[in-house]
């Protein structure tokens, strides 16, 4: 499946602008604060189901209480996603193939690889950016881990809240059950992946880098612990947890360590061994969601050729050739772009 068109309405700073997409390279340019990203995201919207970014009260442009993304793929297909509060109900809805859902269903999420800039701070970044991007792509290789997420997510908001009140035991157990069972399960799905990712990452770094230097990726709950576990663990923590009105144990705690020559490579790796090493996983993610779905991922660059080198470049271009790669710059990408269709933003 490729992208051929896409249509926003009263999205961010788009009032109403239609876009047609190359089937290999797009770019999309223009300075500053013209709704690059904007367009990004709204593919990701219609795509994924969800923003990459905020929530649909933080994207509805300010003068209006609705926006609207249609698109139109290659084999004419088409899909819709309306966001309508003009009844102050901020009712969502999803149309595809001409039938409607109130959240997208797993099987008509296309698989899709996004790169930002904030992708580069993954390693020095903090743990919550690395939790955040282990959870966006293990939702898109595992629709089950999407519905763990959720299930801990609003758990934890509830326990917390309890905690800040002077819980019991009592009151916290239905809560720590859940957490526990969500919990364990997204443990094991990113012990998993960062499984997978050592398995690969080594030969992709070096073919792209040229040295020999060998990378691992750790995970810092060490074990993968069984929801009886867990369970344990939450309610031994509870005293402490009682004292400071949060939830100390758990995956939302956790993070993903990348270590080099045995040293944190956030201390040892230069700039450029660091985007080597986010090109190496942006190439291991396009694998799996491949191997996953049995569809090529739309791949999505944000800015990023600004802080790539032609090398690097022409790398990311080569690894994506069967892909159809839509990117937003500040100024019109040539050489590096296999005859890129181009649109200008202004």
């Amino acid at each position: 499946m490729k992208l051929a068109n896409l249509r926003v309405q009263n999205y961010r700073n788009h009032k109403d602008l239609t876009c047609t997409f190359s089937p290999s390279v797009t770019t999309i340019h223009g300075l500053n604060g013209t709704g690059k990203t904007s367009l990004l995201e709204a593919i990701y919207t219609i795509c994924r189901g969800i923003s990459f970014k905020a929530s649909d009260t933080g994207i509805v442009r300010e003068t209006s209480d609705w926006y609207r993304v249609d698109c139109r793929d290659d084999e004419q297909k088409t899909r819709t996603y309306l966001y309508d509060n003009r009844t102050g109900k901020k009712a969502k809805q999803y149309t595809i193939d001409n039938k409607k859902f109130a959240r997208m269903p797993a099987q008509y999420k296309w698989p899709v690889i996004l790169f930002t800039p904030d992708d580069l701070r993954l390693i020095d970044g903090s743990p919550a950016r690395r939790r955040r991007y282990l959870d966006q792509l293990l939702s898109q290789l595992d629709p089950t881990y999407a519905q763990a997420v959720r299930r801990y997510e609003r758990a934890l908001m509830q326990r917390n809240r309890l905690l800040k009140n002077n819980a019991t035991i009592d009151t916290l157990f239905s809560w720590d059950v859940l957490l526990s069972q969500a919990g364990a399960y997204i443990i094991a799905a990113r012990h998993k992946y960062i499984q997978r990712i050592n398995e690969r990452i080594n030969q992709q770094y070096q073919h792209i880098a040229g040295v020999d230097d060998a990378l691992c990726v750790e995970y810092t709950a060490n074990r993968v612990p069984s929801p009886a576990q867990l369970l344990a663990a939450l309610q031994q923590s509870t005293e402490r947890d009682l004292l400071v009105g949060a939830t100390s144990t758990g995956p939302h705690r956790h993070d993903m360590i990348v270590t080099t020559r045995g040293r944190l490579a956030s201390d040892t790796m230069s700039r450029g061994e660091i985007r080597t090493f986010i090109l190496a996983l942006k190439y291991i993610e396009k694998n799996l969601l491949e191997e996953q779905s049995g569809q090529k991922p739309i791949v999505l660059l944000d800015d990023v050729f600004g802080e790539l080198d032609q090398h690097r470049q022409r790398h990311l271009l080569s690894a994506f050739s069967d892909n159809q790669v839509i990117i937003t710059s500040t100024h019109s990408v040539g050489r590096q772009s296999r005859q890129a269709t181009k649109i200008r933003l202004v």
